[in-house]
């Protein structure tokens, strides 16, 4: 990735920048986040490689691996309790368990 590219808008000189990239009003920051600024048009703009990173980032990051636990004759998962605080859970409330694949299951809160 170059220090400067140029803007697709203008063609002036965009300069990477770097700076905290806030996502659902601030709860999720990533710190020294790569983007580019025209020094010319202003414009703010990623490459497609930077957006991919970003969201490389944000997948790797943001994914709470859970032991399975016996709980008396079955077995379970407890929720991590950033998960619990970020969708308001409380005691009681139903999550519906979707199969995806054999490999994959999709929780939906009810």
């Amino acid at each position: 990735m170059g220090k400067e590219l140029t803007c697709h808008l203008c063609s002036g000189k965009a300069v990477l920048k770097f700076e905290e990239f806030e996502l659902d009003n601030g709860k999720i920051i990533i710190k020294e986040s790569p983007y580019y600024k025209c020094s010319e048009c202003k414009e703010e703009f990623v490459t497609s490689e930077q957006m991919a990173e970003l969201s490389n980032q944000i997948n790797n990051n943001f994914v709470f691996s859970r032991p399975i636990i016996n709980a008396g004759r079955s077995l379970a998962i407890t929720l991590p309790s950033d998960i619990v605080q970020y969708y308001h859970l409380k005691k009681g409330e139903k999550i519906k368990l979707i199969p995806e694949n054999k490999k994959e299951i999709r929780l939906k809160i009810e």
